[in-house]
């Protein structure tokens, strides 16, 4: 930490009170949202999100971090997103004849 930010203990427990409160809404979404299975999972990914950045910025400690943090955290995200989108087209296409070699 180069600023030297003083972390105390009840913006942890926030933040703690902010995820179990996100976790409750996750579980509670199909409940009290009748979408179909494709917008409540995006729903819930978006929430999982939101949790995501919670954690990285408070108990990782990247908010208060140099800024090459940041980018070495963001660069290895969009590595992790690009072989993810790499096998998800194995995926989709794996029962079809895609034979470009006849």
């Amino acid at each position: 930490m180069t600023n030297h930010e003083t972390l105390t203990e009840s913006m942890f427990i926030k933040v703690f009170f902010a995820l179990i409160g996100l976790t409750t809404l996750t579980f509670l979404q199909p409940y009290f949202m009748h979408q179909d299975l494709s917008n409540t999972i995006a729903i819930q990914m978006f929430i999982a999100v939101i949790k995501t950045f919670l954690i990285g910025a408070y108990y990782m400690h990247l908010k208060y971090e140099e800024p090459l943090y940041r980018w070495i955290v963001l660069i290895a995200l969009i590595t992790l997103s690009i072989f993810f989108i790499i096998t998800s087209f194995d995926a989709i296409f794996r029962n079809s004849i895609n034979d470009f070699f006849t």
